[in-house]
């Protein structure tokens, strides 16, 4: 039991981050425990953020969570996403500043609330520092060349949905802005703890270089008529050579259409 209390340790504190903004989550939350009288919000404020924590650290309750998830701990962590940590942190705050200012001034109440302020965006980081986020491009948060990409490939409404190949670091966009654009590789194969095994993602996961013969020996087996090759590799050969018919360079991102497997497909299935 022990041990499973450690690795929740562990868990909590790569999910979190950094130290000293979980300091201020505490201390807001031990805060609100004393001085919060309105039933209501310390069902709210307190309540269900120690109830979770203590579910979330109990190795009984991690044992059966893993038992309902199939033998999988995996997604453990996404206990931690009901805590609202932000919330409870900024609502300690305001209590505070609220209650000081009663007693001692408003002045001293908003020089709280502004060093409470301050504290927060010192002890917290910026979050585009990080590689995994972006300024939003658009109105869905995803990255602009993918949509474009979509858009320019997409089929007509009341038309038949397509097959695509897209580069590994574009796949876990494409779902999320058209459905109708179907993978033959997706996030499972991005995942190597999934451990699954696609030749078509092989083929493009080349370090340096598309080996396109290959490629079309594997997408038109499969009907694919969509092909959009990463930026930044080589390939073996111009793939106009193979019948690809280029639509469009989308940021880097050469698409191109396959009229040999859109016409297997039609031969196929009529």
């Amino acid at each position: 039991m022990y041990g499973i209390f450690m690795e929740s340790v562990v868990i909590f504190k790569n999910y979190t981050g950094g130290r000293y903004i979980m300091a201020l989550f505490f201390l807001a939350l031990f805060y609100l425990l004393t001085a919060e009288k309105d039933r209501r919000k310390r069902a709210v404020f307190v309540y269900m953020p120690l109830s979770l924590l203590l579910l979330f650290f109990c190795p009984l309750f991690r044992k059966v969570f893993v038992r309902l998830m199939s033998g999988s701990g995996d997604t453990y962590y996404r206990m931690l996403w009901l805590i609202p940590m932000g919330i409870v942190t900024a609502y300690g705050a305001v209590k505070l500043a609220g209650s000081l200012e009663e007693r001692l001034g408003a002045w001293v109440g908003r020089g709280v609330l502004a060093v409470m302020a301050i504290a927060v965006a010192v002890c917290g980081k910026y979050v585009y520092a990080s590689p995994y986020m972006s300024p939003a491009e658009n109105l869905y948060h995803l990255p602009q060349k993918v949509i474009d990409i979509c858009e320019l490939i997409a089929p007509e409404e009341g038309e038949e949905r397509i097959w695509a190949v897209f580069p590994t670091d574009l796949v876990y966009f494409v779902r999320q802005y058209d459905t109708d654009i179907q993978l033959l590789y997706g996030r499972e194969m991005v995942e190597p703890k999934w451990n699954y095994f696609e030749p078509v993602h092989e083929i493009m996961n080349h370090p340096t270089r598309i080996d396109i013969e290959e490629l079309l020996r594997l997408t038109r087996e499969r009907y694919c008529t969509y092909i959009v090759l990463p930026h930044n590799k080589g390939v073996s050969a111009a793939p106009e050579e193979f019948g690809l018919e280029l639509l469009d360079t989308v940021e880097g991102y050469p698409v191109y259409y396959d009229p040999v497997a859109a016409r297997m497909l039609e031969e196929a299935f009529g």
